[in-house]
């Protein structure tokens, strides 16, 4: 029961500092952006009409190599400079849960970052081809670049500022699972697959028939650039291949982790554990994302999906965070060699 007036007894000091937090990222992430887009849009608007038709939309070291309509801009600004941001804004605020720390106010100033980089190279590149009739001559694209990078950095400290620091909430540690103490000469050996989460695979295939169909329209119409988009796509199916599932080995020799592929793969010395535990980890929380990922934080993470997840302490580096079936009985077993050593 609680008194008019006073908050209920529920709301703790976390609870203000995460509302605050999540206040902070609509602003930072959301509001800020769209003004800026507005504003970008708007001059691009008025100074389209003395721009040339078509406009300059990419320069290479020896002036523009790219050409467009001029209302190629407006859908710029408005993808870059707000639809980036909206989509980092509203992953991390709906999937960071409690999980709030360095990761999202980061995606949160990255959000802000872009979208005052996309106002200036894009407000930029429209206001530099004013008055002209050919695109060709606008070459001197520099001064807009770096502008457009300083800008990038600029609003990024300003979405970092303006965000409350707040301590990561821990990751809930799993039920802990008890395994009977290891005989001398006995092996104890626990083995699973670490597998990238159906939607992930979906979002990465969706990629790669984009990145197809663009590879058969520039074959036909630009076929000497048509391998820029074949490329991604080699680039874009080996990385999922090396990323989308690991062999996870736990043992008297420690912590194994190995790709389907046979390489990236990592490597935990039982001797360099400190500590290990299972917990429940939000990839995207904790890491900005899902894969083989450091986090702010220092720990390696190899995150495919939500759920649970060991945990492996390292004696003078970043724990390491591997999303598992099992992982309670992989922390349990990796506990029960260290006890085991602890009593030779």
């Amino acid at each position: 029961m609680t008194t008019p007036g006073t908050p209920p007894a529920t709301a703790t000091a976390t609870d203000v500092d995460l509302r605050r937090a999540r206040r902070a990222l609509v602003v930072v992430g959301l509001v800020i952006p769209a003004v800026l887009t507005a504003v970008t849009i708007g001059l691009i608007a008025v100074w389209m009409p003395d721009m040339p038709d078509p406009a300059a939309t990419h320069w290479d070291a020896g002036g523009v190599d790219g050409y467009g309509p001029p209302v190629t801009y407006l859908w710029l600004a408005a993808v870059v400079g707000l639809g980036l941001p909206l989509l980092l804004a509203t992953a991390t605020l709906t999937m960071a849960g409690r999980q709030w720390g360095a990761t999202a106010r980061f995606l949160g100033a990255l959000a802000l970052g872009l979208s005052g980089f996309s106002a200036v190279i894009n407000a930029g590149s429209t206001w530099m081809q004013r008055g002209l009739t050919d695109a060709g001559d606008a070459t001197n694209v520099l001064p807009v670049l770096i502008g457009g990078f300083c800008a990038l950095l600029l609003f990024f400290a300003a979405g970092w500022v303006l965000q409350p620091d707040i301590a990561a909430t821990p990751a809930p540690t799993l039920r802990s699972t008890r395994l009977p103490s290891i005989s001398a000469g006995e092996r104890v050996v626990w083995m699973g697959s670490a597998s990238m989460a159906p939607a992930g695979v979906m979002i990465i295939g969706f990629t790669c028939i984009v990145l197809i169909g663009v590879g058969a329209v520039m074959l036909l119409q630009a076929p000497e650039s048509a391998w820029i988009p074949l490329l991604v796509l080699v680039l874009v199916g080996l990385a999922l291949a090396a990323t989308a599932s690991f062999r996870v080995r736990a043992g008297a020799d420690g912590l194994k982790v190995r790709s389907a592929l046979g390489f990236p793969r990592l490597n935990v010395p039982l001797d360099e554990i400190t500590a290990v535990r299972a917990i429940e980890c939000h990839p995207f929380a904790e890491f900005g994302g899902i894969g083989w990922r450091v986090g702010l934080d220092g720990r390696t993470g190899i995150v495919l999906r939500t759920g649970p997840a060991l945990e492996v302490g390292r004696r003078g580096k970043g724990a390491v965070v591997i999303t598992v079936d099992g992982a309670e009985t992989a922390a349990a077993t990796l506990q029960a060699h260290l006890d085991h050593r602890a009593a030779e």
